[in-house]
């Protein structure tokens, strides 16, 4: 009879702490995760002997919204400024419902605050075509100071005969990505920064086509598990979910994890962020 009890005082015991384990988990992955935001930072050589330094700083999926303010827009700002960035890279999904979000007129007063020593540059996500996104995106984007790439291509003249080729193509899921117009401007001499929303589409570009690959889309998941990882990814971010990959000997993919949140507010295992590269060319 005492044994009886005793495992029953023990089973009682596991399931309050399990249970109080549970609502801990739920209330940080609701209430504290999708809050914070950390900085990765990265040193890529893209050039051997390179004597040209250029910082690109990414943010990518803020999915403004119900999740997501413009106040915390404003810090996101404040935050990419204290970076010092040479080049400002979006990569797409600006709201998450473009035609709910009834902050719009507000956004490139807060964007356009951004500042980089060789311009902003965006690309269209599939939340920027959907929702009536295609409506305000480009527009709001220009408004704030950025170049929306939309398969076409930038050239920054670094100096000393250097030349950083900026890459932007259309989303896949809900645009028209054309990769052979996106490289139709490219001086072939100079290093090649391509931006994208999905970066599974890498594979279609070719790796040898570009030096970083900078893409969002996946959001890292939202909720990681460890050594499981992602528990589930959108279409075209199945096979690069989040990080760094090295494709070849001097080629790499970033895949960014995102600001906001979108179906769900939750995130777990997986902050968002802003990443940094510092570049030798």
């Amino acid at each position: 009879m005492k044994k009886t009890k005793k495992i029953i005082l023990r089973i009682i015991k596991c399931a309050i702490i399990g249970s109080m384990l549970a609502v801990g988990i739920v209330t940080y992955s609701f209430k504290i995760e999708p809050k914070r935001l950390i900085t990765r930072e990265y040193q890529l050589e893209l050039t051997t002997g390179g004597e040209n330094s250029i910082r690109v700083v990414q943010f990518s999926d803020v999915h403004l919204g119900p999740n997501f303010s413009l106040k915390q827009l404003e810090k996101l700002v404040i935050k990419i400024n204290r970076l010092k960035p040479d080049v400002i890279a979006f990569t797409g999904d600006l709201m998450d419902v473009p035609s709910q979000f009834e902050g719009r007129l507000n956004i490139s007063d807060v964007l356009g605050k951004l500042k980089s020593t060789y311009g902003n540059y965006a690309v269209w996500g599939n939340h920027d075509h959907g929702g009536g996104g295609n409506r305000f995106y480009a527009d709001i984007m220009v408004k704030s100071g950025f170049k929306v790439l939309r398969n076409e291509s930038s050239i920054i003249d670094l100096g000393n005969g250097k030349v950083l080729n900026v890459i932007g193509l259309d989303d896949a899921m809900l645009g028209n990505p054309n990769v052979q117009k996106a490289y139709s401007g490219v001086d072939e001499q100079g290093a090649t920064l391509l931006l994208l929303h999905q970066p599974d589409l890498v594979d279609e570009v070719g790796h040898e086509n570009f030096d970083l690959a900078l893409a969002g889309h996946s959001h890292g998941g939202q909720v990681v598990l460890p050594v499981v990882g992602p528990i589930v990814t959108p279409p075209l971010a199945k096979k690069y979910t989040k990080g760094m990959y090295k494709l070849g000997n001097d080629h790499h993919l970033y895949v960014n994890s995102g600001i906001g949140t979108t179906r769900i507010p939750i995130r777990f295992w997986d902050p968002s962020e802003i990443s940094v590269f510092d570049l030798t060319l």
